[in-house]
């Protein structure tokens, strides 16, 4: 679906800082990792925060990171139904393509929050799933997913924490471009998530959710907070 090093690009993108994998070094015959942190899928909303990366980047192996069973070409699809996930209204990535993250039986709680089910294309939700919403990180880059400064609409601001929507529209407006170096293609990348609303607050009629992440905390504690709040479970890409 999407050539390797786009998939590595997005994600350096998302994380403000440059990602490789073990495969795409071995097969360039390169395995000058010196200083590179380890990322796994777990920790991939920390690194989005900024938190862990080497002084090489991020380092991810793609057995353990990506998960092509789930992945799905949105791109020529336009629903002519309303889709529900966590008793919310879950609008689909049409014109996108969805890069699957491996998540599930990663986290110690099981699988409730993804439906029990995996990636399915059903319009109902089920008991115990959370809802979706999509981040693009800020226009202002620098600060990474986790801000004290975001504005997610003119003169708005609810707080420090992670902020994410279930709009897609609105995720656009804070998602990042870049230009690949392998295929020379303009490329927009945006995170797609799965909140529990025990943490999540709704802003500004529900256009906005917040998970609040309070000042003090240590990393350790920072992260552990996020990974019981908001999981990304899949990159979306679209050719530009």
């Amino acid at each position: 679906m999407v050539d390797r090093d786009v998939r590595l690009e997005a994600l350096s993108v998302l994380c403000n800082t440059p990602v490789t994998s073990f495969q795409a070094q071995t097969s360039r015959n390169n395995l000058n990792l010196f200083g590179a942190s380890t990322m796994c899928v777990q920790g991939f909303m920390s690194a989005a925060m900024g938190r862990n990366a080497g002084q090489m980047g991020l380092l991810i192996d793609e057995d353990e990171f990506f998960d092509s069973r789930y992945d799905f070409d949105f791109t020529h699809i336009k629903d002519t139904q309303t889709y529900y996930r966590g008793g919310e209204v879950y609008q689909r990535p049409c014109g996108w393509l969805r890069i699957a993250l491996k998540v599930w039986d990663k986290y110690p709680d099981g699988n409730a929050w993804l439906g029990e089910r995996g990636y399915s294309t059903t319009t109902h939700s089920k008991h115990g799933e959370w809802p979706v919403s999509y981040h693009g990180t800020s226009k202002k880059g620098a600060q990474g997913i986790i801000v004290a400064t975001y504005e997610p609409g003119p003169g708005q601001k609810y707080g420090r924490g992670i902020y994410s929507t279930p709009y897609m529209a609105n995720a656009i407006d804070y998602s990042k471009m870049f230009t690949s170096k392998k295929t020379g293609k303009k490329y927009q990348v945006v995170l797609q998530n799965r909140n529990n609303p025990v943490y999540r607050e709704k802003h500004n009629k529900g256009r906005y959710w917040l998970v609040p992440v309070p000042k003090g905390l240590t990393q350790t504690e920072e992260q552990e907070l996020v990974e019981k709040a908001i999981r990304p479970y899949a990159v979306l890409i679209k050719q530009l």
